[in-house]
């Protein structure tokens, strides 16, 4: 009985024991474990567009002109974009057909001299150039390849001290000694108001003035004539012209000249720089 006693008396401790002791320190609470995360992976490299030219760079044309085409490959594309064709011709058009992956030309008959144009096809950044050449009009006149001649200062006439004076002679040939055999000659005596670039005749229209007023802008008529010689160095061509006219440009002049008896058509290519005759005192 009395064993029983003392074991009701302590079974209120054992409950004790088993409850926390508020001046116990409470467990540390464990993180909760996260999910492994993935590392960022790389983003996918953006392919850049690539412009790609498939046909010749250069396109030669006859003077009639006509059509022409460009094939190119465009890789890589973006949306909304086009293909851009530049050309600072107006006698070239250009469209372009991207579905095809070309450009077609239009190019103008050529009344003039040969020419070329650069076209330059870009896309973003990417950019290829195309050359186009077209023939020239043939010449039906003389073609005259050699020149010498004589620059006459201001002052150096005292009719026109004004004005400077170029006394030109223009061959097929280069013999300026004496009249040779099946060659031509022209004779010029322009006069102009100022000095071309580094000395060299002016570009400009010059007139013929048969009244040799030494006027700037003329041609004298007294020491201005055009001679065709034949195998004997007979001439068989001979202007002494009553009207005539010469255009000179920065690669030469071309022109004609007239009489009661024909015409002749001239055109030269070269230089057109000739020493200086001092001044007369």
């Amino acid at each position: 009985m009395k064993r029983l006693l003392y074991l009701l008396l302590a079974l209120p401790l054992v409950f004790a024991a088993c409850e926390p002791n508020s001046a116990d320190p409470l467990p540390e609470e464990q993180p909760e474990e996260q999910p492994d995360e993935k590392p960022d992976e790389d983003p996918e490299p953006v392919e850049q567009p690539s412009l790609t030219l498939t046909s010749d760079s250069i396109i030669e044309l006859t003077m009639e002109g006509g059509e022409a085409e460009i094939s190119y490959t465009l890789e890589n594309a973006v949306e909304g974009i086009g293909v851009v064709v530049a050309c600072d011709a107006g006698w070239v058009e250009s469209k372009v057909f991207a579905a095809e992956g070309k450009i077609t030309l239009t190019v103008e008959p050529n009344e003039g001299d040969a020419r070329e144009a650069t076209l330059v096809v870009s896309y973003i950044r990417e950019s290829f150039k195309v050359v186009v050449k077209q023939e020239g009009k043939p010449f039906d006149g003389y073609v005259l390849s050699y020149a010498t001649g004589t620059h006459y200062l201001p002052g150096y006439w005292e009719l026109t001290p004004e004005n400077h004076n170029y006394y030109l002679v223009l061959s097929d040939v280069d013999n300026f000694a004496t009249y040779a055999p099946n060659a031509a000659y022209l004779e010029l005596d322009l006069w102009a108001a100022t000095e071309g670039e580094g000395g060299a005749v002016p570009a400009g229209e010059y007139v013929l003035d048969v009244n040799d007023s030494g006027a700037a802008g003329t041609i004298g008529c007294s020491y201005t004539r055009f001679l065709g010689m034949d195998a004997n160095q007979i001439p068989v061509v001979w202007i002494l012209p009553t009207e005539g006219k010469v255009v000179v440009d920065e690669n030469g002049m071309e022109g004609y000249l007239r009489d009661e008896y024909g015409e002749v058509t001239f055109r030269y290519r070269g230089s057109l720089l000739f020493p200086v005759e001092e001044q007369q005192e």
